[in-house]
């Protein structure tokens, strides 16, 4: 059963059709307008102009070498932000090549002392330095960052960007259904349910830009110990992803108008 909740992500106002793991469809409705908010992208997706409190800013994250640090830290550096968690079966395997390609993409050209591509956990009891260590490594790339913190951090980031994530439990019939965890070989006992998303984050602090869906990978791939272990609704969301859908087109064009760094 799908449960429809409205949201307050920072001022501005948004449904979530909440469904499972990286399944939730958002879009925006009716929303209280932030400064400078409501101005379509070009490329996709609606342009901010929110200052992000200082509450949010001083969380503490950490990211697969266990190494501190809060957004307040990253200021200088435009920050593209995407959520997930490394037991995803449905949405986050997508969302992790998407942010890969995008950070190859910053890499060839130049940009990374002006951006940084971040994928912060809704999961902190699983998400630990090596277990993002681990994840990350199936894709034999580091241009980009996987980062996890406190229980009630990740609450307090997710909850301010508008999606905070809501714990399921697994039967254990549910769980012997599925496939087995890609690190560990034992049954997946619960779920993260979380709406999905994509965002940046300005050289000053500002919330600037948001995009709203599940990742459309397009031609890329995804590694095959995660293939694998996407559930039936993964293997559809990999084959066709459902709309409303996110790319990494959009964020390069987000990208290119508020740093100036062209791809």
């Amino acid at each position: 059963m799908r449960k429809i909740l409205i949201l307050l992500a920072g001022s501005s106002l948004i449904a979530i059709i909440l469904t499972g793991c990286g399944t939730a469809k958002s879009a925006p409705v009716n929303s209280k307008p932030a400064v400078g908010q409501g101005i379509a992208a070009r490329g996709g997706g609606s342009y901010l102009n929110q200052p992000i409190p200082s509450n949010v800013l001083n969380l503490s994250l950490f990211d697969a070498q266990g190494k501190k640090f809060t957004l307040a830290s990253l200021k200088g550096q435009s920050v593209v932000i995407t959520n997930f968690l490394t037991s995803c079966q449905e949405i986050c395997p997508m969302t992790s090549a998407n942010m890969r390609d995008i950070g190859d993409a910053v890499m060839k050209a130049g940009a990374s002392s002006k951006i940084k591509v971040v994928e912060v956990s809704v999961d902190a009891e699983r998400d630990i330095p090596t277990r993002l260590a681990a994840y990350q490594a199936l894709y034999q790339d580091t241009n980009w960052t996987l980062a996890s913190g406190s229980s009630a951090d990740l609450k307090t980031f997710w909850t301010y960007f508008g999606a905070p994530a809501n714990r399921s439990m697994f039967s254990k019939a549910q769980s012997a259904k599925m496939p087995m965890d890609w690190q560990t070989g034992k049954p997946v006992t619960y779920d993260m349910s979380h709406a999905d998303l994509v965002l940046i984050v300005d050289d000053q602090l500002n919330w600037r830009w948001l995009d709203l869906g599940a990742p459309n990978i397009g031609k890329a791939t995804i590694p095959a110990k995660l293939k694998s272990f996407l559930s039936a609704d993964g293997l559809n969301n990999l084959a066709k992803p459902e709309e409303p859908t996110w790319t990494t087109t959009a964020v390069f064009s987000a990208l290119t108008d508020i740093t100036g760094v062209k791809f």
